[in-house]
């Protein structure tokens, strides 16, 4: 906001390299136990993925809903504690720390460079909080500044999201405001401490059409100005071909693809990175599409079997695909990983 003069929050130096490190991540939920009985059953939410995001970076996840995607978001920001696997994040320095060993209170100083978006604006935030007090919320936690000095930094971030004019809008209850005003509230509490990685989730699907281009424009302009590494969590593959430098498909848990955003949508490789390509509509009545190459539904993640999870609804499946574990993830050309015996 001009006028205002606040020095920024402390942050790290510049990095390079991995932001972001995730490393055979799993989180299992028991289902089944009654009492004192052991759970018989396990859902596999997220069930062995690894990934990298450089510093700056973006990557997308997407799916079906279902597949594992929020959960993994979670646990990337220790919203979740997962039942096995790492996520390292690298700091300034090259200083890495892996989120399992975090005691409470370090977890507690985490929190001022990691934040999550979260999908649903009238659930994330407190009714009863004024804007103001919605977004100067972390700073007080994490005992930024003191009273003058939070004012002013919470006025600069709701003029950077155009929660204009601030004046009319900082004591404002979340029922007076639109959807689209809530999620530029929620994402400027997640902003307000500038964090180095942002999970952002489906932020614009419960939002109009006609405001979603202005969130996704301003999370991209908030991202560049802050050098931010962002996971952007999504089932919307034009969304993601928008926000993000490269694609990770997820299905029942597993990462199944993962590739630079043009690359991927241009030539996708697994069946079902194809299958969710194939049902996306284009706006020309000339263009004929072809059938989408899939079958069947999507089945519970209740212990499922080794084989490829993706086996009981692909076209392709071959003998190999009933009777081995299910495929890592391979390096093939371009930077691609695939997780298919079959290409």
């Amino acid at each position: 906001m001009s006028g205002v003069n606040s020095a920024p929050v402390e942050r790290a130096p510049e990095f390079t390299g991995p932001a972001l490190q995730v490393r055979n991540l799993r989180k299992l939920y028991p289902i089944g136990g009654r009492f004192f009985r052991r759970a018989k059953s396990n859902i596999h939410a997220v069930d062995d993925i690894s990934l990298d995001v450089p510093a700056g970076g973006s990557l997308a996840l997407v799916g079906e809903s279902g597949c594992g995607k929020t959960t993994a978001g979670k646990l990337m920001v220790k919203l979740l504690d997962a039942t096995s696997g790492e996520v390292r994040l690298t700091h300034g320095g090259g200083d890495e720390i892996e989120l399992s060993s975090l005691s409470g209170r370090e977890t507690k100083r985490f929190r001022r460079s990691a934040q999550m978006i979260f999908q649903d604006p009238y659930e994330s935030i407190n009714p009863r909080r004024t804007v103001f007090d919605t977004i100067a919320e972390p700073l007080v936690v994490q005992r930024v500044g003191n009273i003058r000095e939070r004012e002013e930094r919470v006025l600069r971030i709701m003029e950077q999201v155009s929660l204009t004019p601030v004046a009319s809008m900082l004591m404002r209850y979340p029922h007076e405001l639109s959807g689209g005003q809530r999620q530029r509230v929620a994402i400027a509490r997640a902003l307000v401490l500038e964090p180095r990685f942002v999970v952002a989730d489906e932020p614009t699907s419960m939002l109009d059409v006609s405001v979603r281009t202005g969130i996704m424009m301003l999370m991209l302009e908030m991202r560049e100005r802050l050098n931010a590494t962002f996971v952007y969590i999504t089932h919307d593959l034009a969304v993601a071909r928008y926000m993000c430098d490269r694609i990770a498909v997820m299905y029942m848990g597993k990462i199944v693809e993962v590739g630079e955003t043009e690359s991927l949508l241009k030539n996708p490789v697994h069946p079902y990175t194809r299958a969710l390509l194939s049902a996306v509509p284009v706006p020309d009545p000339s263009v004929t599409r072809s059938e989408i190459q899939i079958k069947g539904g999507v089945a519970r993640p209740v212990d499922p079997a080794p084989r490829c999870r993706f086996f009981d609804r692909c076209l392709s499946a071959t003998e190999v695909c009933e009777t081995e574990d299910h495929p890592v993830l391979s390096l093939r050309e371009e930077g691609r990983a695939v997780a298919c015996c079959n290409f």
